[in-house]
């Protein structure tokens, strides 16, 4: 446990950045080997289904761009029809895009006006990029794809309940299949809310979500990172840290871990503040995690690390440049070369 700390903060120590430092262009002959710019604008980053290019939303509702990981080429990719804005973007298992979209009508005092209120769920395909096929379901926040499979699952409106189903095709248009409730909170406190992160790898047979629990003032106050056996029924709780935030991110291609958004490293006064960082999980039930950014301490009340995702090798994780006033508000992209990261550590416990 001690080297561990001890080689993070070598690796956090090689930023030396002065505290006025804030934007992420000032950031850029600063970072250590380890974290490299992907992009100084967007949000909420997505691997496609090869990890070769990284979708990406422009703002938090807005259009879907992709960025070539080898080239940097940057392409807008829902360019070719008219929508109210694209709240999420996932990519399937065949290539194909999931879309969380709101209403056609654009509310630019209140752009997150749908978030909250049913977003439609889409499939754009590969063959017919400027037709988004509505699978007639609508999410509370984003979706969940499975990284093997066309299975996927969504929290409702009111995110107290859970559904699960399967994309299929019908000649040629997407149309989901054996959909059914798998988690239901509605007979429990009003003030428990649920969001859908990841079907766990190799097997698909566990759901990983985030519970969130508190009060009529904040029903946020609290989260945690669960599982759902879709087989056995059976729920584990693998994070349990009162009074601070743990949501599920990213999971690792062997099922072995994920990343987390948390702020366990923060006084009990500024926690569920958005002063968050990428932790790596791992889930085995002990909730033992590692940190691997410090960003939310390094620039407090400025910047968090944030919306991290896992590359089908599991060794680079791309991740947000984010700000500390929102849930998934930032701009840019980085990514973490977590294969040198875990070399650098196997030399340093040597």
């Amino acid at each position: 446990m001690k080297k561990s700390i001890c080689l993070f903060l070598f690796f956090i120590s090689q930023l030396g950045v002065s505290a006025i430092a804030q934007t992420i262009e000032s950031l850029a002959e600063e970072l250590p080997s380890l974290f490299s710019i992907l992009t100084t604008w967007g949000v909420r980053p997505e691997w496609d289904e090869k990890s070769e290019n990284i979708y990406f939303l422009n703002k938090l509702v807005g259009d879907v761009f992709k960025i070539n990981i080898a080239s940097k080429e940057v392409s807008q990719v829902t360019s070719g029809f008219y929508h109210g804005g694209i709240h999420r973007v996932l990519c399937l298992a065949n290539g194909d895009l999931l879309l969380a979209m709101g209403s056609s009508i654009f509310d630019a005092t209140n752009p997150e006006k749908d978030r909250h209120a049913g977003l439609g769920l889409y499939v754009l395909t590969k063959e017919n990029p400027n037709t988004p096929y509505p699978l007639e379901a609508y999410c509370d926040e984003g979706p969940a794809v499975s990284k093997n499979s066309l299975k996927i699952a969504w929290t409702l409106k009111g995110q107290r309940e859970i559904k699960a189903g399967e994309i299929y095709y019908e000649n040629g248009i997407p149309k989901l299949k054996d959909v059914q409730t798998v988690i239901s909170y509605q007979d429990s406190s009003a003030y428990v809310r649920l969001e859908t992160q990841d079907f766990r790898p190799p097997l698909n047979e566990e759901l990983i979500y985030t519970h969130y629990w508190g009060d009529e003032k904040d029903q946020y106050f609290n989260s945690q990172v669960f599982g759902y056996n879709l087989t056995t029924k059976e729920t584990k709780k693998y994070t349990d840290l009162p009074k601070s935030y743990n949501e599920a991110e990213g999971i690792f291609p062997s099922g072995e871990f994920m990343v987390i958004e948390s702020d366990r490293h923060q006084p009990m006064n500024e926690r569920n503040k958005y002063k968050l960082d990428i932790y790596k999980l791992k889930l085995d039930g002990s909730g033992e995690v590692e940190r691997l950014a410090d960003f939310s301490t390094r620039y407090f009340n400025r910047i968090k690390s944030d919306n991290p995702v896992v590359n089908k090798t599991g060794k680079i994780i791309a991740h947000q440049f984010g700000y500390q006033k929102g849930a998934g508000d930032g701009r840019g992209i980085f990514l973490f070369d977590l294969e040198a990261y875990e070399k650098a550590k196997s030399i340093k416990e040597e």
